[in-house]
């Protein structure tokens, strides 16, 4: 077995240089960092230069300096026949906690298990004298179906994914012929043929579902459950607007967003197959769309300004990040959808080629016209012909297309191209933020209003939806964790959990000493209200801080620095020379580039602890500190390598010794944006002490050299999880963990499989590198997920409410076989509480429930910023504050693989290299 290992590691390390798309910046990049990476250990992040002691901690890859490699035709280490598979649950569900009744947002559904399901494959062409049949738009082929269904007498009854199938459960016979179709346009009836061909592609039987239920078949049957949804959406199909299980109001007015953006309320369902049966879970849906307005009218409220008397340079600059946003013509009959390519001269003065019939020689002649010229003797005068024209375009359409922007508008329900900026972001949260009692009675009235039991569809299949009430399950309130302080006399004290909080009325357990340190402001010139606030924080800071058992001197250095780059670096600059252990930044009104370039400078460049704070903070909490304080106090205190609070976590365990050691991971991958050419995030972080208080992390950036989609799965997982392990030892006194559990996060259902297979066997390999010819440890591998529907109510007689932190649900709508739970952890202060879904979908610890779920839940328990528990496990939460402070660092040379399974794409990733005084402490708090 070792030989075998050995022959495979050796393997991967036979390297050829990778080719340089950019061998010049490649050159320079390495004779700047020449003298840095000289001082850096081997690994692919930096260590300190002391050898671990005797532990085989020593991989056994080549240390020395590799260089980069192309590996091709990788998909796992395991062949196919060995591909890995979510856990059965354990035992029937948990427990312990006090039983309870809630309510949730699922209602049960009934269907005949007889039912055979005919998929076929549709294609809607519109026929053209001399022209060849071009596809129908989707607006021609919903009509088209909706003539078949009324009229045909060899139709029976249908339903239309709007798209590319048609499902019945009879045959079809006899319809494969051109069909003369009558539709209305803008009030003109004009005839158009279309050419109909279906082909049956499949057959699914409702049996299938009940079979996985009941736990026959372990595959879930995807495609079926499509064929259902899309039934659902038949009969609202002219009312609500369908996007992936959302329903929209065609007739609702957008509350507005600014930029020409509006934010749509309405709802969403999905079927769902639950160890209690079928269920629809239904909730709530907002989401942002352009509103759909001539596209005049959208430049003006996009760009801010009335621009109908014409643009400047920087404003049609601003314009063509709409470039291939959908756009249909008003000025014809028949609505043709175009997408957007880019802007031209006005309507007035661009000219083309008119060929047109003399009426003296009748021959036909060309005459040069301008397009306000065209429109004027086609259609009408144009009252902007002063206005830029649009090239507009189908496809991949090569020809220019030009058009007067008056008569083009936006397609409506078209998605945002773009990210929303933060004020949007908090229009939308505030909107989306809907108290538990409001939510529940909204879902409720949208059950209602859904009327399935008149659906005409639903009907012929005889499907039964109960939406008289929504779901009661079965639940239990998990006990809190004791989290333990140290009083003044050195000795232990707990603090209890209440509702999800606690109050810290002692000191932290472990501190640093703070020697030297001070204060820096950056802004506007300080007038004399603003240095009485900072005096006022200057003098109390010290007096707050040791009152949580901060040791830390009691004369701070005070600057006052404008916010210039190069006064900025300057202030720091000299901070770190004068042997500053923390610099206290405070920030007044200053640009976010601004905050990211002071952490990019202290983290990346000098080595230099900063805990950043805004001037309008302290203004607000002036009259009384020490709240304001309490939480700056719990982030400085983990920066500087102390430990706040600790939750005995073996506790939580009916079997474990005290020769455990355990080791937590949270894993996350953040898109950064829907664009292609944007990197994702992925960002690994791992305890690193005997109490699981303090963690690190490792990040790197990933994307496709092919300017494909972002991939989802960790490339460097293997990397990243050997420096952590490695990082342990040195820690814990050359000791490795025997136990870890790894949550993930940031996954599609989609990616699920090539996510699981690929990286718990990196994750494997990594530990066999690294433990060498020792035990391997045993790993626990649990996928979380919020971008679930799923909401719980407790109801007092009077009107819903939010469950209490710790409500736990392991039976009636979770996974029918598989190892899965609901945990809401967190008491929130707005809207209605979000439970995380967990998949434990490998478990070498051999978990119970309980165990599991009693862990999980006092993981949350353990985040150093707050003294409250928080909504995920403290890792997964720590791995989404590393990736959202990533876009302030410079990540560091480039390497790339190819995944066969992620479509032969060029993955490149980046690694992010901090300052070796910062890489291994929690900067990300």
């Amino acid at each position: 077995m070792s030989n075998e290992r050995q022959s495979r590691i050796d393997t991967n390390s036979s390297t050829t240089p990778k080719p340089s798309p950019t061998s010049n910046s490649s050159e320079k990049n390495s004779s700047t960092n020449q003298n840095k990476k000289s001082t850096r250990p081997q690994s692919e992040f930096p260590t300190p230069n002391e050898p671990v002691a005797s532990l085989s901690l020593q991989s056994t890859r080549s240390e020395t300096e590799q260089p980069k490699r192309r590996r091709c035709g990788i998909s796992s280490i395991v062949p196919d026949s060995a591909v890995l598979r979510p856990i059965n649950r354990p035992d029937d569900h948990g427990t312990v906690g006090t039983p309870i009744e809630i309510y949730t947002n699922h209602f049960p559904v009934s269907i005949d298990d007889a039912i055979i399901i005919n998929q076929y494959h549709i294609k809607i062409c519109m026929l053209r004298d001399g022209c060849q049949p071009c596809p129908a738009t989707k607006y021609e082929r919903w009509e088209v179906v909706e003539m078949l269904r009324k009229h045909e007498e060899n139709f029976p009854i249908v339903w239309y994914d709007a798209e590319n199938y048609l499902y019945t459960t009879k045959l079809l016979t006899g319809f494969t012929k051109p069909l003369r179709v009558k539709l209305t346009i803008n009030d003109i009836e004009i005839s158009f043929e279309f050419e109909v061909m279906c082909r049956l592609v499949r057959q699914e039987k409702i049996s299938n579902i009940f079979d996985f239920i009941n736990g026959k078949t372990k595959i879930r049957p995807r495609d079926l459950i499509k064929m259902i949804d899309t039934l659902f959406e038949q009969n609202v199909h002219n009312q609500y607007v369908c996007i992936r299980n959302k329903y929209y109001d065609r007739c609702q007015t957008l509350l507005d967003l600014k930029d020409g953006i509006g934010l749509a309320s309405g709802f969403r369902q999905a079927l769902c197959l639950t160890r209690c049966g079928l269920t629809i879970n239904g909730d709530l849906a907002f989401t942002s769309f352009y509103q759909p307005l001539n596209f005049i009218d959208f430049a003006c409220q996009y760009l801010d300004r009335n621009i109908r008397n014409g643009f400047n340079q920087y404003e049609l600059d601003d314009l063509r990040r709409l470039q291939n946003i959908p756009v249909k013509t008003t000025h014809t009959g028949r609505p043709i959808q175009y997408r957007l390519k880019n802007f031209g001269l006005a309507a007035n003065q661009l000219k083309f080629n008119l060929r047109c019939q003399d009426d003296w020689a009748g021959a036909s002649i060309t005459k040069e016209i301008t397009v306000a010229g065209y429109f004027a003797r086609k259609y009408k005068n144009l009252n902007f012909p002063h206005l830029p024209c649009i090239d507009i375009r189908n496809g991949q359409e090569e020809r220019e297309h030009w058009l007067p922007m008056e008569t083009v508008e936006i397609v409506e329900w078209t998605r945002p191209m773009g990210p929303l900026n933060s004020i949007q972001q908090a229009a939308v949260a505030q909107r989306a933020s809907v108290k538990p009692d409001q939510r529940y009675d909204e879902i409720m009235h949208m059950a209602n209003q859904r009327d399935c039991k008149n659906d005409s569809y639903l009907q012929a299949l005889n499907i039964r939806v109960n939406t008289d009430e929504m779901l009661k399950i079965q639940a239990r309130i998990l006990p809190p964790p004791e989290i333990k302080y140290r009083a003044r006399n050195n000795q232990d004290v707990v603090e209890q959990v209440k509702f999800g909080k606690w109050k810290i009325r002692n000191q932290f357990q472990s501190t640093a000493t703070i020697y030297k340190w001070g204060i820096v402001y950056f802004g506007s010139e300080a007038n004399s209200d603003i240095r009485k606030i900072l005096s006022l924080f200057k003098q109390q800071l010290p007096s707050l801080l040791r009152n949580y058992g901060i040791r830390i001197n009691s004369d701070p250095l005070t600057r006052e620095v404008p916010c210039d780059r190069d006064k900025i670096d300057s202030a720091l600059t000299c901070a770190k020379r004068e042997g500053w252990q923390l610099a206290i930044v405070v920030l007044n009104d200053t640009d976010p580039a601004v905050y990211n370039y002071i952490k990019k400078l202290g983290n990346q460049m000098l080595g230099l602890i900063t805990q950043c704070t805004s001037f309008q903070a302290l203004q607000k909490n002036s009259p009384n500190l020490d709240q304001y304080v309490r939480n700056l106090s719990q982030k400085v205190n983990a920066k500087i390598g102390g430990i706040n609070g600790i939750v005995n976590l073996k506790a939580a365990l009916s079997q474990t010794s005290d020769k455990d050691r355990f080791m937590f991971f949270g894993a996350n991958v953040t898109h950064t944006s829907s664009s292609t050419s944007q990197p994702s995030i992925a960002t690994v972080v791992g305890s690193c002490d005997p109490t699981c208080s303090r963690y690190a992390v490792r990040l790197c950036k990933q994307y496709s050299y092919s300017n494909c989609c972002s991939t989802g799965i960790i490339k460097k997982m293997d990397t990243m999880i050997i420096d952590l392990l490695k990082l342990y030892a040195r820690s814990c006194g050359d000791t490795l963990p025997n136990r870890i559990v790894f949550y993930r996060d940031g996954m599609d259902d989609e990616q699920l499989q090539n996510v699981f297979n690929n990286e718990i066997m990196k994750i494997k390999a990594a530990c066999r590198d690294v433990y060498g010819q020792n035990p391997l440890p045993r790993i626990t591998f649990i996928i979380v997920n919020k971008r679930h529907n799923t909401r719980f109510f407790t109801y007092d007689g009077q009107k819903a409410n939010n469950v209490q932190a710790g409500t736990v649900v392991d039976r009636d709508i979770t996974h029918p076989f598989e190892f899965d739970f609901f945990l809401c952890s967190q008491a929130p202060k707005l809207g209605t509480s979000r439970p995380a879904l967990y998949h434990v979908v490998q478990d070498e610890n051999k978990f119970s429930s309980d165990e599991i779920q009693k862990l999980t839940y006092w993981l949350c328990h353990t985040d150093v910023r707050c003294s409250k528990s928080v909504s995920i496990p403290a890792p997964i939460h720590y791995a989404h504050l590393a990736a959202n402070a990533s876009d302030a660092y410079d990540f560091d040379a480039d390497d790339y693989e190819v995944f066969k399974n992620e479509g032969d794409d060029h993955i490149q990733t980046q690694l992010m290299i901090l300052d070796d005084n910062i890489q291994d402490t929690m900067w990300f708090v």
